[in-house]
């Protein structure tokens, strides 16, 4: 998109209507904002770990413009229907508020079923974009979702990601780039022949299996957003804690 002023991007954020959430998890646990450690989180649809050289401020940044811009997205069209056209318009959302984003280019996954589970697959497919211990962090916070002490994350997780036969999700690694959150974004949708139950861990057997997937590194322009943060946070309202939920890793 153009470079529009601060102005411009205030009144789109404000003119941008959310889809209402059908299903709200608790209060965040405050363990997600902490500086200097380890941490993950989901934000609806999303599952982001973070680096520990990440600041709590970033944390809270990165989750929120992307909760912001895949209500905006829901709102507009169907997330597990319509997956290209809510890309273009989470793409469009993202840049207005200040992320350096790229098209959302989706290779289909002709061996998926090899890999017997999503999150088999997902530990692959990480492992082309993310560092060494990006991609143990990364590997980490899905093995933790495994865990029954996070079953609300993987509960709110699911319920805004997946309907019935089809999901459509995000999964990465956000860090600190010379003081701009830096986002290694994974993201996904498929579909099978039977209902999904845990869009992370459905096993695919020997059902056909229609399975895309996609990476890019996005930047938050630190200049930009904290000028329009207020402004998401405004949007967001309660959907900021509702919506977001921590990985005990």
């Amino acid at each position: 998109m153009s470079n529009p002023s601060i102005a411009d991007r205030i009144k789109i954020i404000k003119d941008i209507e959310l889809a209402q959430p059908q299903t709200q998890a608790g209060a965040a646990r405050g363990v997600v904002y902490a500086d200097g450690e380890d941490s993950a989180a989901v934000n609806a649809g999303a599952s982001v770990s973070f680096v520990g050289n990440i600041t709590g401020q970033m944390k809270f940044d990165v989750l929120n413009s992307t909760l912001f811009a895949q209500l905006a997205a829901n709102k507009q069209y169907n997330r597990q229907d319509e997956t290209t056209q809510w890309y273009d318009y989470y793409k469009y959302v993202l840049e207005t508020v200040g992320w350096n984003v790229q098209n959302f280019d989706f290779a289909y996954q002709s061996d998926a079923n090899t890999y017997l589970t999503v999150d088999k697959l997902l530990l692959k497919l990480a492992a082309s974009y993310l560092s060494g211990g990006e991609l143990a962090l990364f590997t980490a916070m899905v093995d933790a979702l495994k865990d029954a002490k996070n079953e609300s994350a993987v509960t709110l997780f699911d319920n805004s990601s997946k309907a019935f036969k089809k999901a459509n999700f995000q999964v990465g690694v956000a860090s600190n780039a010379q003081g701009n959150a830096m986002f290694k974004i994974g993201v996904y949708y498929y579909g099978a022949e039977q209902n999904i139950n845990r869009v992370l861990f459905f096993t695919f057997g020997n059902q056909k299996v229609e399975f895309y997937a996609g990476n890019q590194t996005m930047l938050l322009n630190e200049d930009v957003y904290s000028q329009v943060r207020q402004s998401v946070l405004d949007k967001l309202g309660d959907n900021a804690k509702d919506l977001v939920d921590n990985i005990e890793l």
